[in-house]
């Protein structure tokens, strides 16, 4: 269940650093605060493509890990263990598609 983990950890760390470029930009406009030190995040937007495809196959790996891959043992230890594995994956998949989508979102949301 470890490596199920730390890659579901690697689906919301690339998840993060996806939307880092536009998400604190995006909460201050919302609240309708100007910080202008936020532009200094521009520089992430070209990387945005690649952190989003990077957080897609780490997810796609949790997912046959977690739920395609026959489990080592029945054991009752090993069970709780997926179960909190599956919540992470599903906190992970929440966090790609909130951070792939969220510009689109925004848009929609000022016009």
């Amino acid at each position: 269940m470890k490596t199920a983990n730390l890659s579901t950890m690697g689906t919301i760390a690339a998840s993060i650093l996806a939307a880092s470029c536009c998400i604190g930009p995006a909460i201050f406009v919302i609240f309708g605060v100007t910080a202008g030190f936020m532009s200094g995040l521009d520089f992430m937007v070209p990387l945005r493509p690649y952190f989003l495809g990077a957080a897609t196959l780490l997810l796609m790996l949790s997912f046959w890990r977690l739920y395609l891959k026959r489990p080592d043992c029945r054991c009752e230890k090993d069970l709780k263990a997926r179960k909190i594995a599956r919540g992470i994956f599903w906190t992970g998949a929440a966090a790609l598609l909130f951070s792939a989508s969220f510009q689109f979102v925004l848009i929609h949301f000022y016009q």
